[in-house]
């Protein structure tokens, strides 16, 4: 039996594909203990044909599923996760590639402590499509169990962002997503954000290693960082779908403080996105995420871990609770965008 399944979502990655799945392929861990789902979300390009001379080298290990309509990526991973078949699942994306050992290093712990979650770091990277992928020099280090049996211990998990803000970088175990019923919002971007804190407060333990294992494409190309494009509005509609999904599963009790601060977050991300990935200063989403968060949160400053953001997220979220006006906004905008393009580089 395969010990780890990767899933592999894909959409007119005909250029990087090659690179992502040769990283895949030469891990230490062996390709016979990888199966790697590749799920083609409705490519336009050479993407499939691509895919396919993979799947005739590595039969025993590739699955290959074609899509007939685009559905983003958290459709494409719900959907590998169904045929998944390994106790572990690595989420990995198709302009990615990996350290050669990342599933080595990862998998390792596993053996050792009772984790349901093994995490690395990330290091954006901005480099061509050709192989090679010890970029840079290091030394292997030593990592940390965290165990998460308290509450508490899981509101520190939720509200440091221990599991960061993506799937990506991470072997996670199937039983807990399966148990838990911890899928990805479908026919939309920003899905992780709905996907990590569920992750966060049902793992009983996890564990941390700084190294950058983890290679994410700077792509300006790719659908996050893509300019002027409406789908941006989607973090917002993440946010409604995470609310009431808190609200049914009966977390508001016990972690009320902590998803409270985690959607305040989301918010201040959301008018960060817009105002750094638009041309114009985007007045319209501005007013959508001011009705929503107050609707939410009424009183953030009540909230415990409202110190916690920085001073530039304080200046937009008194805008987003004021509410400012567009003239008002505009200038908050001007104000704030070269702090986010300092932060973002």
């Amino acid at each position: 039996m395969k010990k780890i399944s990767v899933i592999i979502p894909c959409y007119n990655v005909e250029a990087y594909i090659d690179r992502c799945l040769l990283s895949i392929t030469a891990q230490t861990i062996g390709i016979e203990n990888l199966e790697i789902i590749c799920i083609d979300d409705a490519s336009t390009d050479a993407t499939w044909s691509h895919l396919k001379k993979w799947e005739q080298v590595y039969p025993d290990n590739i699955l290959l599923i074609q899509q007939e309509e685009n559905r983003r990526q958290g459709a494409a991973r719900n959907i590998g996760l169904q045929y998944a078949s390994a106790e572990w699942i690595s989420f990995v994306d198709a302009d990615d590639w990996l350290e050669l050992d990342f599933f080595e290093r990862l998998y390792g712990p596993t053996a050792d402590y009772p984790c349901d979650v093994v995490a690395c770091a990330f290091i954006r990277d901005a480099s061509g499509v050709e192989p090679g992928f010890s970029v840079y020099e290091r030394e292997p280090m030593e990592g940390r169990y965290i165990e998460l049996s308290t509450p508490e211990s899981k509101k520190k998990c939720l509200v440091d962002k221990l599991l960061g803000a993506v799937a990506h970088s991470k072997i996670v175990r199937r039983k807990l997503l399966l148990d838990n019923r911890i899928f990805f919002p479908e026919d939309l971007v920003y899905e992780d954000h709905y996907w990590v804190p569920l992750v966060s407060i049902y793992a009983s333990g996890i564990y941390l290693t700084d190294e950058q294992l983890y290679h994410y494409y700077w792509n300006p190309d790719s659908t996050v960082l893509s300019r002027n494009q409406d789908h941006h509005l989607d973090g917002l509609t993440v946010q409604m779908i995470k609310w009431a999904d808190h609200e049914e599963r009966g977390l508001m009790e016990e972690y009320h403080e902590e998803l409270e601060y985690d959607l305040l977050r989301d918010a201040v991300d959301f008018v960060q996105v817009v105002l750094l990935w638009r041309d114009e200063i985007p007045f319209s989403f501005f007013k959508l995420q001011s009705v929503s968060i107050r609707e939410w949160v009424p009183d953030p400053k009540r909230n415990r871990y409202f110190k916690q953001f920085s001073k530039v997220d304080h200046v937009l979220l008194e805008a987003l609770y004021a509410p400012a006006d567009k003239e008002e906004f505009e200038q908050i905008a001007r104000r704030c965008v070269p702090e986010y393009k300092i932060g973002s580089k």
